[in-house]
């Protein structure tokens, strides 16, 4: 009776070894079943993210084509009060700046490079001496002819220049939106446009940046 009951205690120890539960019997089948679903999640999350961005892209083009076409108007401008009047017809989440260049015949528009430096600059500006400023020492007077000499107060404020406050926060601050910009999305255009002297009409250029 005594070798009976160690016989068959030795039998339940036999049984009872190796054993995990069920799911560490179950185990090796799901660690694959891990693994697919953070495979699944990750091309899911990575789906939604290519979407967003895509769609976040789209957004600032609509937009960019929304605020050149407010701008722009009727592409001529009597007075920079009048210009600036534009600036309440734009209604937007994106961050932009436009103004009025002057593009010489025999010259084009770097924008990177006048982005880089004193990007304020570029912008005509309406001085007191009957006489817009240009670029930095050259001017143009209200009948049309371009002098090189003249005075002109440096005041965002009498340029031929509008934007998001964001934007013009950093442009008064003296931070360089170069920075701000390069590394994400951004559209810029050049149209022409007409601004009032008592000459007549001058043909200029506006400049339209949104990002």
């Amino acid at each position: 009776m005594f070798l009976k009951k160690i016989k068959i205690k030795n039998k339940l120890n036999q049984s009872k070894k190796g054993f995990i539960g069920s799911i560490g019997d179950d185990l090796p089948s799901l660690v694959p079943l891990f693994f697919a679903l953070m495979i699944f999640f990750a091309a899911l999350a990575f789906a939604f993210t290519t979407i967003n961005n895509r769609n976040a892209v789209i957004n600032t083009y609509i937009d960019s084509l929304t605020i050149a076409k407010s701008a722009l108007s009727d592409a001529s401008f009597s007075t920079l009060a009048e210009f600036k009047s534009t600036q309440s017809n734009i209604v937007t989440m994106s961050n932009y700046i436009y103004g009025i260049v002057y593009i010489p015949d025999d010259a084009t528009f770097n924008f990177e490079n006048d982005l880089q430096n004193n990007f304020e600059n570029v912008f005509v500006q309406d001085c007191d001496d009957n006489a817009f400023k240009i670029s930095e020492g050259k001017y143009i007077n209200k009948l049309g002819n371009l002098q090189q000499s003249g005075s002109c107060i440096a005041d965002l404020n009498t340029s031929y220049l509008a934007g998001s406050s964001s934007a013009m926060q950093k442009l008064t601050s003296g931070d360089s939106l170069y920075n701000e910009i390069i590394h994400r999305q951004y559209y810029y255009y050049i149209y022409p446009v007409t601004v009032l002297t008592p000459k007549g009409y001058m043909i200029l250029y506006m400049f339209i940046l949104v990002w």
